[in-house]
């Protein structure tokens, strides 16, 4: 099983990323990555068999764009093949090997599996740096439908993708797609220790292009200025895992 991701410009939680989807069956990873990241990733990514791709169009995926993914999937995946779609903060939660789902997946004759995500936070609601020493759900222990209840978005997206179907928007919609009737989960670990100065970028550059999903951004971070933190309690937020002790 194949796997196409973009990455923009932090790459600290590839570690965990590349071990969550080795579990799923994922056995070799395509990436791209800017220029200055590669010596990172390829040091990260040591153990597993990983196609870096470090001259394709990174930045538009900031601006929902898919060039890069859709670059490396026309190269590398075959006309009726199925491969998994994600961004590096998107963990989909399979219920076991990936293989196994296909058949039933097939018998529908869907040819895109969508995940519903669901935003991971901290337990005291701030973004906090990613460790590679604990589990990753035990650092941001709270579940949140967080998109569409504060961001008023879209939160589905396509994650298994047979054949080259071309992408809408952010992987959202895939041109001639029949969607599986099951939806998995996936575990949005959006919230990490930088993740604040990028939506702040992001937003300044969509806002500057007029994209309609400015506002989207713009309530993120009118959220966290009013709570002072992701106040998950006023919008849902429960916690699913025991918590990583503190230090």
């Amino acid at each position: 099983m194949k796997l196409f991701v973009c990455i923009v410009s932090d790459a600290r939680l590839l570690p965990q990323f590349l071990s969550h989807y080795t579990r799923f069956g994922v056995r070799e990873f395509h990436i791209a990555v800017p220029p200055q990241l590669a010596n990172e990733a390829l040091r990260v990514s040591a153990d597993h068999s990983v196609a870096l791709y470090t001259a394709l169009d990174v930045d538009d995926s900031v601006t929902g764009g898919t060039a890069a993914v859709s670059a490396m999937r026309d190269a590398e995946q075959g006309e009726d093949e199925w491969v998994v779609v994600v961004d590096l903060d998107e963990f989909v939660e399979f219920r076991g090997p990936i293989a196994d789902l296909l058949p039933s997946v097939e018998a529908e004759d869907a040819n895109v599996v969508r995940g519903v995500m669901l935003d991971r936070f901290a337990l005291d609601g701030q973004p906090t740096p990613v460790r590679n020493d604990v589990p990753i759900d035990r650092q941001y222990p709270v579940r949140a439908r967080f998109i569409p209840t504060v961001m008023n978005g879209a939160d589905y997206k396509g994650v298994l993708v047979k054949g080259r179907l071309r992408a809408a928007v952010a992987h959202h919609i895939f041109e001639g797609e029949r969607v599986y009737s099951q939806q998995l989960e996936i575990s949005h670990y959006k919230w990490t220790e930088s993740a604040l100065e990028r939506l702040q970028r992001a937003y300044e550059i969509v806002s500057a292009q007029g994209i309609p999903w400015a506002r989207e951004y713009k309530s993120i971070l009118e959220h966290y200025e009013q709570h002072g933190r992701f106040a998950w309690e006023t919008f849902g937020g429960e916690i699913v895992v025991t918590p990583e002790p503190s230090a």
